[in-house]
């Protein structure tokens, strides 16, 4: 029964991918491209002025990839893709200034019918115009089969699970239309790492809460397709520490990742100086309701604590920063095999794996500890992920 449904999963998506617009499409299809280059990918990233409220939104990114080198650096890469028609020059001046305010490294244009001459002016600008024909010839250099639409690069099944995700309605809708929002969205504004990881984690933790609800199945898995999404998240936050802490000893780095969780990128000097202000403040504010002077007044202390996962995360991120071979290609390796397999209850197959992966064997021992580390802090079952229930869920090929 269970090998039925996966074959009609497959051939459904196969079939389906034929009902998406050219739009989607070509941004699909720059996903599959970027990944298959080395990227962790994602599409229709919104783009903000700030993390709080109240914010603009700049704009939003089409396919949006992150490369992390062996060191943690990181280098981006982001494709605008116009399947239509483009008025080249204007966008070309547009996607310039969006580049400084976003510090993206490289930007590709992807649209059909550009002169030569307007391809070296945007080349000048750093920027490189691509033709519709030419993402087919890419694909064929990175050895990509054109009906190749599994799950992570399908834009029908990926759909699908947004949109049944923030329209779930148990216990009530906000929650899901607010992690939505923070996967999309608020993440990408966050500039400090150490935030961005105690934000997703307070959204898994959130979920955590209706995994085994007695919802219906499409439900479930939306549930289970944004688990994953922020699991993701989590770790390109903690590698990115990891390149920040990378080249002190172990005292400084724990030091560091603890004082980053208690305060994010202030110091306890900084909350220190603005308390000494808002103080200064409200001791005017009440000589002025007096009238007269009321002396010196004691600043209360700051007493911030660590969260209650700190050890369990100072543990996991030099575990990565220990042994950074086994952790290089984590990103592309987590998002692959949650969305290949766990999301679609299909076996781990390690022959296709090791097609994409030439250290697959060191990143499946790394995703198992990894998962350890999310089941612990957020108390989401270790039997939501199939590649830790047994060694039978694995296909050797």
């Amino acid at each position: 029964m269970g090998r039925r449904k996966k074959i009609t999963t497959e051939c459904e998506n196969q079939i389906s991918i034929f009902d998406a617009n050219k739009g989607e499409l070509l941004e699909y299809q720059m996903k599959r491209l970027f990944f298959f280059m080395g990227y962790y990918v994602k599409t229709n990233i919104n783009i903000q002025t700030s993390s709080d409220e109240p914010y603009d939104v700049v704009t939003d990114l089409d396919v949006y990839g992150n490369y992390i080198h062996k060191d943690f650096l990181k280098k981006t890469i982001w494709a605008d893709c116009k399947s239509g028609d483009a008025q080249e020059i204007n966008r070309i001046a547009w996607l310039n200034g969006i580049k400084s305010i976003i510090k993206v490294d490289d930007i590709l244009f992807i649209k059909k019918g550009t002169k030569i001459s307007t391809k070296l002016f945007a080349n000048s600008h750093h920027i490189q115009i691509v033709d519709l024909n030419m993402v087919s010839d890419m694909e064929r250099k990175y050895g990509i089969d054109n009906g190749d639409w599994r799950n992570l690069w399908n834009p029908i099944s990926q759909k699908q699970y947004i949109d049944t995700f923030k329209h779930i309605k148990t216990p009530n809708n906000e929650i899901y239309k607010r992690i939505l929002k923070f996967i999309n969205t608020h993440y990408w504004a966050i500039e400090d790492n150490f935030t961005r990881c105690k934000k997703t984690i307070t959204a898994l933790k959130d979920l955590s809460d209706f995994v085994g609800l007695p919802l219906a199945s499409k439900e479930i898995e939306a549930i289970r397709w944004a688990i994953f999404e922020l699991i993701g998240l989590l770790m390109f936050a903690m590698l990115q520490i990891c390149r920040q802490i990378h080249y002190l000893p172990n005292r400084d780095k724990k030091e560091l990742i603890i004082n980053g969780l208690i305060y994010g990128s202030n110091s306890k000097a900084k909350i220190q100086d603005i308390l000494k202000v808002t103080n200064n403040i409200a001791k005017k504010t009440m000589e002025n309701y007096c009238g007269h002077e009321i002396g010196s007044m004691c600043m209360p202390e700051i007493r911030l604590n660590s969260p209650e996962y700190s050890e369990a995360f100072v543990d996991m991120i030099l575990r990565i920063t220990e042994k950074p071979m086994h952790y290089f290609d984590i990103l592309r390796f987590l998002d692959f095999s949650l969305s290949q397999y766990d999301l679609q209850h299909k076996e781990y197959d390690l022959k296709e794996l090791a097609s994409i992966f030439c250290n697959h064997k060191e990143l499946l021992k790394s995703m198992k500890v990894y998962l350890h580390f999310i089941s612990y802090i957020t108390r989401i079952p270790l039997s939501e992920f199939s590649i830790m229930e047994n060694t039978d869920c694995v296909k050797k090929g």
